[in-house]
């Protein structure tokens, strides 16, 4: 006599084989019926799945076609840097992105464990538009400097004209109080 929850297994396995089991939600899965007419919904709850089947057994093949998807989306993914990326609570690899953080240290990139629900950031370093162009950072920082630059020769150009302007002040000052004592000097010889 076959064990039941090996037949489960085997029918879970082809359901997940088949792909007929797709993602709507990080705790949300729908599987199709073997007939294609409808669908399972299989959830997380509290921890646990739990589907919406009829079956009166604790555990359901949807349930485990849907263990299996969530598991190999896991191992499915691409060999770049952020594949390798885990949850820094509970170690899973199953993480999506889910915006960013702006703050003072600069950006970092969010993320969400699909397993534990917590969220955490990474910083966000930022991809290179095509080979040779400057980054946007770049772009930035090249745009300060000629700000600067023209602020400097702002500043420059307005120390010269109150300098000037004191020179000629100066100067008219010293005219006046050199005519002045011209004149009484001249008024005394007479």
């Amino acid at each position: 006599m076959e064990d039941p929850s090996n037949t489960l297994r085997q029918e879970g396995f082809t359901i997940y084989r088949t792909d007929r089991v797709k993602r709507i939600s990080p705790t949300q899965f729908l599987v199709r019926t073997e007939t294609d007419i409808g669908s399972f919904l299989v959830e997380l709850r509290d921890g646990d799945w739990h589907c919406d089947c009829s079956s009166e057994l604790d555990y359901c093949k949807h349930r485990y076609a849907v263990r299996l998807s969530a598991n190999a989306a896991r191992f499915d993914q691409d060999e770049t840097a952020e594949s390798k990326l885990k949850c820094r609570y509970c170690g899973s690899l199953d993480v999506s992105r889910c915006g960013f953080r702006y703050n003072a240290r600069g950006i970092a990139r969010r993320y969400i464990c699909n397993e534990c629900r917590r969220k955490f950031s990474v910083a966000y370093v930022e991809p290179q538009a095509a080979p040779g162009a400057p980054s946007g950072t770049l772009w930035l920082l090249n745009q300060v400097a000629m700000l600067t630059s023209k602020l400097n020769d702002l500043l420059r150009d307005l120390d010269e004209r109150i300098a000037s302007a004191n020179h000629q002040r100066t100067d008219k000052a010293l005219y006046e109080t050199t005519s002045c004592t011209d004149t009484e000097e001249g008024a005394t010889i007479l």
